[in-house]
């Protein structure tokens, strides 16, 4: 029996129930993140489970759904099965491997593109957890960016770059989900201000950052700094210039083949157009936008470039 089939006029049943279904969550959890750490820390494990199960506290979620916040990363990371989580009710094991990554033999970028596609096909509380996990990542990163600055970046499997990737990919994914998964907008601003700058990615901002793509004016480099987006510019277009520099146009030929099938045009003769290909290419990695969304911006600046 799990907690909705509990009958509605025992409600002392229930309190107990709910009670005991996240102390035992807690107690299994505990038992099998026993011995790990936060990675690149002396942080105990638990500590995340924990906090993933907070949030979803503070969201007012179901015990079940915070039980499967604590539960989240047993299947993944420890030695636990199906068979042992199914002893928290088949809901609770839905959520549990509605939030993991099952078959860790797939390469990172695999593994993080299929997490991504199948995002549109989760349930309001299985997205809870996957987006309570990654808000608490988040904020972790944040935590130790402030600590000990740019170098957090190497305890990860990727970097900077492809991490503002999946987390933009991620969220531009859900975007439409916002109203029936609250938490869904705090994951945004936190994700927007580790990798962008600022909360919030406004046409007037995209149209600053595109301001800036042959020369950085002193006026718009006040600009940006006062967005706090100086240090994304910068990493967007170092990137684009080491692109320019191998000499290598193939990477930039889909995006090119895509642009002219939409009416715009490139002269590849020209290093200008090299540079602008660069620099959109660049900024639509970093920003997970896809075609639909970059041929938007780029239309709306083109006159200015």
């Amino acid at each position: 029996m799990n907690y909705q089939q509990l009958p509605l006029t025992e409600p002392y049943i229930k309190e107990a129930f709910i009670i005991n279904i996240i102390e035992q969550a807690f107690q299994f959890a505990l038992e099998k993140h026993d011995g790990q750490y936060r990675k690149g820390t002396k942080i105990p494990y638990i500590t995340h489970p924990f906090a993933v199960a907070m949030i979803l506290k503070h969201y007012r979620y179901s015990d079940e759904v915070v039980a499967a916040g604590l539960l989240h990363d047993t299947l993944e990371d420890t030695d636990a099965t199906e068979q042992d989580l199914l002893k928290f009710g088949p809901f609770i094991l839905d959520l549990v491997r509605a939030a993991s990554e099952l078959d860790k033999s797939l390469p990172w970028e695999e593994r993080k593109r299929r997490t991504i596609e199948e995002l549109k096909e989760k349930s309001p509380d299985q997205l809870a957890v996957i987006v309570a996990d990654k808000l608490h990542n988040i904020r972790s990163v944040q935590t130790d960016l402030d600590e000990v600055g740019e170098v957090v970046w190497e305890r990860f499997n990727r970097g900077k770059r492809e991490q503002s990737w999946y987390y933009m990919s991620l969220l531009n994914a859900i975007e439409s989900r916002r109203k029936e998964v609250p938490i869904i907008r705090k994951l945004d601003a936190e994700v927007r201000r580790i990798f962008i700058g600022t909360e919030k990615l406004t046409n007037a901002k995209v149209d600053l950052l595109f301001e800036a793509v042959f020369h950085l004016s002193i006026e718009t480099k006040e600009r940006l700094i006062q967005e706090n987006m100086l240090d994304f510019l910068t990493e967007v277009k170092e990137s684009a210039e080491a692109l320019y520099r191998n000499g290598s146009f193939e990477p930039l030929r889909p995006l090119m083949d895509e642009l002219a099938a939409r009416g715009i045009q490139f002269e590849m003769n020209s290093d200008g157009s090299f540079i602008l290909l660069a620099f959109c290419h660049e900024l639509q990695y970093r920003l997970g936008w896809d075609q639909d969304k970059l041929y938007r911006h780029i239309k709306r600046n083109l006159s200015k470039l």
